[in-house]
């Protein structure tokens, strides 16, 4: 290929798009994926110094961001992670030497060793993740027991209590708020299961605990209209009302009827 038609591939090429710093939230997941060590060299990338901290790592595209001719024809044809250049599967914490020689010198033997790297990473997480999630699967159960016993008098002074005004989610903490909704895709269908398995009996009705949950909202966005802080508040008033020991737990159930009752449309956005 000519130059000319390199350059202008590349301008158009889709996967390539304009640069994101990561947010610090974003740093700390690919330092804790890669065991806070470089994979390449094996320098650890944590700064023990009780002086001002200098990060002794960067956050490297697995993929260039924006390849020269010579990477992009060198590069072509290999796998590339993720739905774009600055998807997090394409990011890659090295310390700043490993970088350096990477970000600048591309081999596609090097390209794909990091790629096989990053790849592993990726696997041990979903791997972890689904360890984790046999856990809570018990754990919902155990809460969705227990708030079918919860005295109709308690809900009543949940809808009183105040609401607490902290907010658990800054702006930049997305991943957070993406883990929450990643739980209502994933335990929906699990927690409506649980529910339908016991609806009728003992004299349990589904709808009207749905009604209930429905019902302290409303007279508790009248003391805040921060939908967020009603939900952290009848996340830790669950907990509380259960003894569950897991916040993570309490959050999908609650997650559950933001979706069921309808009423919560916009908390987990």
């Amino acid at each position: 290929m000519q130059d000319i038609d390199i350059k202008k591939i590349i301008e158009e090429d889709e996967y390539l798009v304009e640069r994101q710093d990561p947010t610090q939230s974003e740093r700390e997941l690919f330092l804790k994926e890669a065991g806070f060590a470089c994979c390449l060299c094996g320098k650890d990338l944590r700064n023990h110094s009780d002086e001002k901290q200098t990060r002794l790592y960067e956050i490297a595209h697995i993929y260039p961001n924006r390849p020269t001719k010579e990477q992009y024809v060198e590069l072509n044809g290999v796998e590339r992670l993720g739905i774009n250049s600055e998807t997090f599967e394409n990011k890659i914490a090295l310390c700043r030497d490993c970088h350096k020689i990477q970000d600048h010198h591309t081999k596609r033997e090097e390209y794909i060793k990091l790629l096989n790297i990053k790849k592993r990473y990726l696997t041990k997480t979903r791997l972890l993740e689904s360890t984790f999630s046999l856990g809570l699967e018990k754990e919902i159960a155990y809460i969705v027991e227990k708030i079918i016993n919860i005295d109709e008098d308690k809900f009543v002074s949940l809808s009183e209590e105040p609401v607490k005004l902290t907010r658990k989610f800054l702006p930049k903490e997305y991943l957070l708020k993406s883990s929450i909704q990643g739980y209502v895709m994933d335990y929906y269908t699990y927690i409506r299961e649980l529910f339908k398995s016991i609806d009728g009996k003992n004299d349990f009705q589904f709808e009207i605990l749905c009604l209930q949950i429905k019902a302290c909202y409303k007279k508790m966005s009248k003391i805040s209209s921060n939908k967020e802080d009603v939900f952290n508040s009848i996340v830790d008033w669950i907990k509380k009302q259960t003894g569950s020991e897991s916040e993570d737990a309490c959050r999908v159930v609650v997650a559950f009827f933001v979706q069921n009752c309808e009423v919560f449309d916009e908390i987990t956005e």
